[in-house]
């Protein structure tokens, strides 16, 4: 009898003590601030007036490589009336999950500085308790990194370069987080890997990277998650590579759950890819993975209709539901990708 209490009671001070904690990525596409950043090639995203009083910018927009480029590099006029519509519209995507209460921990790349990541908080996400944020400056050309804010303290940051020396030009940090959560832990890789114009070995070096940094964590769960720019065909493969140290989570969640998920998380030229992962290293204690709750948020307003002509064939094609991006013009849409979110029970 005495043991059964005992069991009865251990259940009820579990059930009272464990906290579910969501967890969400997504890439937001060009949030920059209007303010350039020294030594940042963030031209495009400035205002128009600074633009045409500046020569040094004239002189790099010309200076590009292809006309499109330049078009929008000396014609983009990135008033702060445009960065608050892309603030108010990526904040509603932020807030709309779990009910209007958003995850408890966000991952968000293509962010320019803290600074506008701490607009978006302030401006868009203030009444859902943020209180944490994270963004350490990486080498990127254009100036964008992966920013972290939480409901749950951050006690401590660091970012990890990634040497691609003889391969590419260096480019994003892989941010580490870790994160309180009561007397447990979750440490929060931040990815955003070499684009797609830079040799697979490129991320097979950021691969590596974060395999050795996350098992040198000692929290309760370790997961990394974001944009990884790796496609399936690659040789090598830098996501195949993860796989022998960390649970790939959108796999588990079709493979356990059978659950039937959108297509992908980016839409490209005609074709669906899962650039956007989530995936959690193989050693964790003190915490349960909860794989149905993964999902892809194609939220309807993300969605809408767009055109491509083949330019051999001169044939249109009209593609439905894919990720609407921001457009300066009108004020409206989001990204080209679509967020990512999973639970894990601490």
């Amino acid at each position: 009898m005495k043991a059964l209490v005992l069991l009865t009671f251990c259940l009820v001070c579990y059930s009272v003590n464990a906290k579910t904690i969501s967890v969400m990525s997504y890439n937001v596409e060009n949030l920059f601030d209007t303010i350039h950043d020294p030594g940042k090639e963030d031209y495009t995203y400035l205002p128009l007036s600074l633009k045409q009083s500046s020569p040094e910018i004239q002189v790099y927009c010309k200076g590009l490589a292809k006309d499109s480029w330049i078009k929008s590099c000396l014609e983009t006029n990135w008033s702060e009336s445009v960065l608050n519509n892309k603030i108010k519209n990526i904040s509603k995507v932020l807030s709309t999950y779990n009910k209007g209460r958003g995850a408890d921990i966000i991952v968000v790349e293509e962010v320019e500085n803290k600074r506008v990541l701490t607009q978006l908080v302030n401006k868009g996400l203030s009444k859902l308790g943020y209180k944490y944020i994270s963004l350490i400056e990486g080498p990127d050309s254009r100036g964008i990194d992966v920013g972290i804010i939480s409901k749950y303290p951050i006690v401590s940051e660091k970012l990890h370069l990634v040497d691609l020396t003889g391969i590419a030009k260096n480019t994003r940090g892989i941010l580490e987080v870790k994160i309180k959560v009561g007397n447990k832990s979750i440490t929060v890789f931040g990815n955003h890997w070499p684009s797609q114009n830079n040799p697979s070995t490129a991320r097979m070096e950021a691969s590596k990277i974060l395999i050795e940094k996350a098992k040198e964590s000692d929290s309760n769960v370790i997961i990394a998650t974001g944009d990884f720019n790796t496609l399936e065909t690659e040789v090598p493969n830098g996501i195949n590579n993860l796989n022998n140290e960390f649970i790939d989570v959108h796999y588990q969640a079709k493979l356990k759950v059978f659950k039937n998920l959108w297509p992908g998380t980016h839409w490209y030229k005609g074709h669906w890819g899962s650039l956007d992962k989530m995936f959690v290293l193989k050693r964790f204690y003190g915490a349960t993975l909860k794989f149905r709750s993964f999902n892809i948020l194609p939220y309807k307003y993300l969605l809408g209709n767009k055109e491509l002509t083949d330019i051999d064939t001169g044939e249109t094609t009209t593609f439905k539901n894919i990720p609407q991006r921001f457009s300066i013009g009108s004020g409206k849409g989001y990204s080209d990708h679509l967020p990512i979110v999973f639970k894990v029970n601490l």
